[in-house]
């Protein structure tokens, strides 16, 4: 049986509003996804009824915090299927978890070294390493895109004996496309780099298994899967998170500090200083909850025909450019030639369609696309056929008006 999305939708009241008097049609969801009701009511439980530091106090809420708060490790973990819950540190979100990698990582690192990554990198899995590069005296590398827009059918030769760090999306934020990540993660251990797998766009659609990926690091957001702003996840081997040097220092993440020297906590407290931010904590957990109790494939293929039935509308029309795959992805990501992305943005904004218009912070992938930027229609679980054929209508009317003009 086909999925339904009234089965969930009404567990997003946000999508009931109107937008300038049309029905809020929101296809934003790469940017950030909607929060359902049971993240909501989890995030003001904590508030109402059990506000309090963790892993400080010897009190009631204190305890009652701390329990929730460890245990929301613990479905994390379980939601990435990590062999233990000290794999898993908690950040503001895949930015930063990036950043704490690449700090951390920083001493290893001798004139030389090369880091790869590729050509579809969001600016937050590509500026870190450039910079990593720049302080050490490293090389860093692409492994790019041929230029009808897929991978060579041989790119083991980027990876050399000199290759420090791998480190790769799982699936485009700005296009859509997928990475053969397996291939190219095997093709790193063979050379013994360490491997970071940018999973922001990927966990909200797909079951994720770390054991089975193999990597070193996994790192995503809680905002693109359900969940609340400012919370993120650093999953790492034991090994992997043992060798980085802590990113950030002071509370928390210290056993004894005197003013000669300080030591460390064990993981993950090692990589957590200063207060966390315990009910985005809480409220991931509970999106993770909210995705473990729905058929995930089911999911999945809802969101990609979506996708796919927009692909295929937009596609006949011979003044429309798509740099989005044609299946097996969940946005459609395009231009058209002599009108401005902005204005078509308006346009769709006007009529209560929520998109993405510019570069999606992957310059150098647009650059090679030959465009300032695309615009860019994303779908999630909530959204109904109907809302696809109103974004390609809508689009359509644009274009035919902003011609005229």
């Amino acid at each position: 049986m086909a999925f339904d999305p009234s089965s969930l939708r009404h567990l997003f009241p946000i999508l009931a509003q109107s937008a300038y008097d049309h029905p809020l049609t929101y296809l934003d969801n790469a940017a950030t996804t909607q929060k359902p009701l049971p993240v909501l009511d989890a995030i003001q439980d904590y508030y109402r009824n059990f506000n309090a530091n963790v892993h400080r106090g010897a009190h009631f809420l204190s305890d009652r915090a701390t329990n929730r708060f460890e245990q929301a490790r613990e479905i994390v973990a379980s939601f990435i299927n990590a062999p233990e819950q000290s794999h898993v540190i908690w950040t503001k979100g895949a930015t930063e978890a990036i950043n704490t990698v690449a700090f951390g990582l920083e001493h290893i690192l001798e004139s030389g070294d090369e880091i790869l990554i590729t050509s579809l990198e969001h600016h937050a899995n590509l500026v870190p390493w450039q910079q990593l590069a720049f302080r050490t005296g490293a090389r860093l590398r692409i492994l790019p895109l041929t230029s009808n827009g897929e991978w060579e059918p041989e790119f083991s030769h980027y990876f050399t004996d000199r290759t420090r760090i791998f480190a790769a999306t799982q699936i485009s934020n700005a296009i859509g496309a997928s990475t053969p990540l397996q291939t190219m993660l095997d093709h790193a251990k063979q050379q013994g780099a360490f491997t970071l797998v940018d999973g922001a766009q990927a966990v909200a659609h797909y079951p994720v298994d770390v054991q089975t990926l193999n990597c070193d690091f996994y790192v995503f957001s809680g905002h693109k899967m359900y969940g609340p702003t400012g919370i993120g996840v650093l999953y790492g081997k034991s090994h992997a998170l043992e060798v980085l040097m802590p990113y950030q220092t002071g509370g928390e993440m210290v056993r004894h500090v005197s003013y000669q020297a300080t030591e460390f906590n064990v993981l993950p407290y090692r990589l957590e200083a200063g207060t966390p931010h315990i009910e985005g904590v809480i409220g991931l957990a509970t999106a993770c909850d909210f995705l473990n109790a729905q058929d995930r494939l089911a999911l999945l293929a809802w969101e990609q025909s979506l996708a796919a039935h927009a692909y295929a509308r937009l596609h006949k029309e011979g003044s429309i450019e798509i740099y989005s795959p044609e299946k097996n992805t969940t946005l459609v990501s395009l231009s058209v030639p002599n009108i401005h992305l902005l204005d078509l943005n308006t346009y769709l904004d006007s009529q209560g369609v929520a998109v993405r218009a510019g570069s999606h912070c992957a310059h150098p992938l647009m650059a090679q696309l030959g465009v300032a930027g695309t615009l860019r229609a994303s779908f999630a679980c909530y959204n109904t056929m109907e809302e696809a054929n109103r974004f390609c209508d809508v689009l359509l009317d644009a274009i035919d008006l902003l011609n005229d003009e």
